[in-house]
């Protein structure tokens, strides 16, 4: 899916449409028309690609220097700063020029960007940022086109998708650390249920159909679970939630690879013909939202289920302790990986009595040589900023800051940042 398929709108707030009306946010703001309120940052989706796109204009602060470099090409050239080849928080809200930032890709990552563009929208007014949350696959199509900017994933690119890209290379920055939560709708039922991993494979390979069945019963005693048949959501459109609990499966319950066949996880949901699919977190928390979807038991980013008040469930991790994602328990599952790299990024199921076993890494993905020289600088502060100064929205909107290492990762990543001549458009 190209560009041409996203929606973007040019707004100073976010703005969501919806089959019921249209939802405004702007950082606390929120108008509903036509229909009931939702939560903020929890969407519903109509149809099979219904996006939303966030647009911010952001105020420039900090200093310049006097020596001038050159940005742009042709006659539209003009003098640059020399403080606009310098990255850190003194300078990644100084930019010397307007650029206009489209991006598309990963939904799970859309709460904790609408809040990070818009604090940048604060401090940088050079800069305005488009951003589609239409899926991992669209951000990974669109930057292999070319028809955007920048694209995000949750799983990083494969080198096959690496080599379809039209623009040379392209570097993977970490931006985000969160987790998949598993959220579900029970009467009666208000704490967090324990699930392993093959009761877990039993509901979404549709062995396990009632919600007092004896698998679920004997990892909750004291429980009384009622007699409702499960309905087991999941995501019809490719996603890295769906991967990484794919990964989860795969590691804990043999029954799951017999029932799917591999022991590599997959994008699209490989059990696709059991229960309900919907697209984007959006479309599976709304459906689990519904009064109407009593016994549905889903798979969404935290953040979507912290900002929709979700029951969420506690997993089995590899050491044999239950855990419920929360900002603490997927930041212990972040601190584990050491050595991350986009050839190194799985989170799932790692060590630690305190660590969230369903937990991911969110990737940038932009290109290495950038055409316009205003446009490059302009990507390469804003996302210096998202990994430093913008985690301190992390933990409230359901994610964990970045570990010192992933941030250090991804700040010497966009430092590769180059012109189109190859030379490097930042000094530090």
């Amino acid at each position: 899916m190209g560009i041409g398929q996203n929606i973007y709108r040019s707004y100073g707030f976010g703005v969501s449409h919806t089959s019921e009306g249209i939802t405004v946010r702007a950082h606390g703001f929120k108008h509903s028309t036509a229909g009931p309120v939702t939560k903020a940052l929890s969407r519903r989706v109509a149809g099979p690609v219904a996006v939303l796109a966030i647009s911010v204009a952001a105020a420039a602060c900090g200093s310049t220097s006097a020596s001038p470099t050159t940005s742009g090409s042709g006659a539209a050239a003009t003098a640059t700063p020399a403080s606009a080849n310098l990255l850190g928080a003194k300078y990644d809200t100084t930019t010397p020029s307007s650029v206009t930032l489209t991006g598309a890709g990963a939904n799970s990552i859309e709460p904790f960007f609408e809040s990070v563009f818009y604090q940048y929208n604060q401090k940088n007014s050079n800069t305005t940022v488009n951003y589609s949350p239409a899926g991992s696959s669209v951000g990974v199509t669109d930057i292999q086109q070319g028809t955007v900017q920048f694209g995000d994933s949750e799983i990083p690119m494969t080198a096959s998708q690496l080599t379809a890209a039209t623009g040379g290379a392209i570097l993977q920055i970490p931006v985000d650390l969160g987790g998949v939560a598993i959220s579900y709708n029970v009467p009666g039922v208000t704490k967090s249920l324990d699930f392993d991993g093959p009761t877990l494979a039993g509901i979404f390979d549709g062995s396990i159909t009632n919600w007092d069945a004896p698998a679920i019963a004997a990892l909750n005693s004291g429980v009384t679970l009622p007699n409702l048949a499960i309905k087991a959501v999941h995501r019809a459109d490719a996603s890295g939630p769906g991967y990484d609990l794919d990964q989860y499966l795969i590691d804990t319950a043999p029954a799951w690879v017999t029932a799917i066949g591999t022991s590599t996880p997959s994008r699209t949901w490989p059990e696709a013909n059991v229960g309900i699919g919907e697209q984007l977190n959006t479309g599976v928390a709304s459906y689990i939202s519904q009064s109407s979807s009593a016994g549905a038991i889903g798979f969404v980013e935290y953040g979507y289920a912290l900002q929709n008040g979700f029951v969420n469930a506690a997993v089995k991790n590899s050491a044999g302790s239950y855990v419920a994602p929360s900002e603490a328990s997927i930041a212990a599952a972040g601190a584990q990986a050491t050595s991350l790299s986009p050839t190194d990024f799985n989170v799932v199921n790692e060590t630690g009595a305190s660590s969230y076993p369903i937990a991911n890494f969110s990737w940038t993905l932009v290109y290495q040589k950038q055409s316009d020289t205003a446009t490059g600088i302009a990507l390469g502060k804003l996302f210096d900023w998202v990994v430093t100064t913008g985690q301190g929205d992390a933990a409230a909107l359901g994610y964990a800051p970045l570990p010192a290492n992933v941030a250090t990762l991804a700040h010497t990543t966009i430092l590769e940042l180059e012109s189109s001549a190859g030379t490097p458009l930042f000094a530090s």
